[in-house]
């Protein structure tokens, strides 16, 4: 009988003694501590948002620079002012034979004139001097026929013709008259040296000739 009062006295001490440790128990929070925060510096970085399409200083740039001020920028010369060049003028004085309303003075042969040469042959160079308008000759020496059409234009048209002993006589025939009366000529006669002997022009209508004499001695 005592033993069991003993064991009934023990166990109700261990329920006393255990409330009281539970009674004083308290709630208590961790937080985490970042201990790596005394080791690291702290960096303040600055952050400036971009800038959208629409804001009104958000301009377009030309190798750093906004496209507005470079089309500003001045190259030192105007184009809007008036040029100081001299402008070329051309005061023509040449007064042409052809076109006249009167050309019945040309209505006849024209002679050229007569030369001397030992030369075994010439060279002739004839061109339209005046309007260059289709002028066209035919060449004879003697009665012969050497050309029958010859097209006179700005440039020289050549020929070399053998000539004999004695008189030679060469004519050149007017085919027509162009686009403008009369039909115009300048011709030029050279040895087979190459030395100019004779230079002279024709103004003559369809059907007449311009004649030349040569006498080779």
């Amino acid at each position: 009988m005592k033993i069991k009062l003993i064991l009934f006295l023990s166990l109700c001490f261990c329920i006393s003694l255990s409330a009281q440790i539970d009674g004083s128990k308290k709630t208590i929070q961790i937080k985490d501590i970042d201990t790596s925060s005394s080791s690291k510096t702290n960096l303040s970085v600055k952050f400036t948002p971009s800038q959208g399409i629409t804001r009104t200083n958000n301009r377009p740039s030309l190798y750093n620079i906004p496209l507005i001020d470079y089309f500003k920028k001045t190259s030192g010369v105007d184009i809007t002012a008036k040029s100081k060049l001299i402008k070329p003028t051309w005061d023509i004085k040449q007064k042409f034979s052809e076109g006249q309303k009167d050309i019945s003075k040309f209505s006849r042969d024209h002679y050229l004139g007569d030369l001397k040469t030992k030369s075994k042959f010439i060279r002739i160079k004839c061109r339209d001097h005046e309007y260059v308008d289709g002028d066209r000759i035919k060449l004879l020496l003697n009665k012969a026929i050497v050309h029958p059409n010859i097209t006179l234009t700005g440039s020289y048209y050549i020929i070399d013709i053998e000539i004999g002993e004695g008189l030679n006589t060469i004519e050149f025939e007017a085919l027509n008259e162009g686009l403008s009366s009369p039909n115009t000529a300048e011709l030029k006669i050279y040895d087979e040296n190459d030395v100019l002997l004779s230079s002279n022009r024709w103004l003559i209508t369809t059907g007449y000739k311009a004649r030349l004499v040569i006498l080779k001695q």
